[in-house]
């Protein structure tokens, strides 16, 4: 089977999870803010104003922070449904509906303050964020801020959605990336790291509780 079919098969994968659990998901942390310091340590690096674009949006908890402040919030995610509940809760906002890997149909080189991902970027194969990061440097402007996330570990697999309630289905596609595979994708880039937090998730309902870690990472487009 071709590559693209089957990396394609994977994100399929994410979407109609998502879409599944879109409504529970939406009244569990629709308002709900977790990880407020890294909230914070992103908005010290952002200016008035500022253009922000949320890759992988969800039912709207980034918008409910960032649009109080005043900041230009656009939402990405695959998910209809994750819309759909995202609009229920918060009304309509700027929000699109598409698979990460085409921003660049949306968006030009130079014209976002700030890119903020946070759990969303481990659901991507490895040459997809490898153009991902690339879209993600071109579209910001020089000194533009990059927020991400990613979990330690090695390879690729499908894990259980814990929403789902279906223990042992392996239905969620993720991708794991050790530090130095960061480092190295990085380097391609003229990013400055600003940031960086490690957490090991604990709730009932984190993918992988208790047995990976979770790395916050901040960067700024240098060139």
């Amino acid at each position: 089977m071709n590559k693209n079919i089957i990396d394609f098969n994977k994100r399929e994968s994410v979407r109609k999870n998502y879409d599944l659990i879109a409504e529970q998901y939406g009244k569990d942390f629709g308002t709900y803010i977790e990880d407020l310091d890294v909230y914070e340590e992103f908005e010290k690096h952002l200016l008035e104003h500022a253009k922000i674009l949320d890759l992988g949006a969800g039912t709207g908890r980034t918008y409910s922070y960032f649009s109080k402040k005043g900041y230009q919030y656009i939402g990405l995610d695959f998910s209809e449904e994750m819309k759909n509940n995202a609009y229920k809760i918060h009304g309509e906002f700027p929000y699109i509906v598409d698979d990460m890997i085409n921003l660049k149909k949306y968006f030009a080189n130079d014209s976002l303050d700030a890119v903020f991902a946070a759990y969303s970027l481990f659901h991507l194969p490895n040459d997809d964020l490898k153009n991902l990061f690339c879209d993600v440097y071109n579209v910001l402007k020089p000194n533009g801020i990059f927020l991400f996330t990613y979990q330690i570990g090695s390879g690729e697999e499908m894990v259980d959605e814990p929403y789902l309630k279906e223990i042992g289905k392996n239905v969620l596609y993720m991708h794991y990336q050790s530090n130095k595979d960061i480092k190295n994708l990085l380097s391609l880039f003229s990013f400055e790291e600003l940031f960086r937090k490690e957490k090991i998730e604990t709730s009932d309902m984190a993918i992988n509780a208790n047995s990976i870690v979770t790395v916050f990472m901040l960067v700024k487009k240098i060139k």
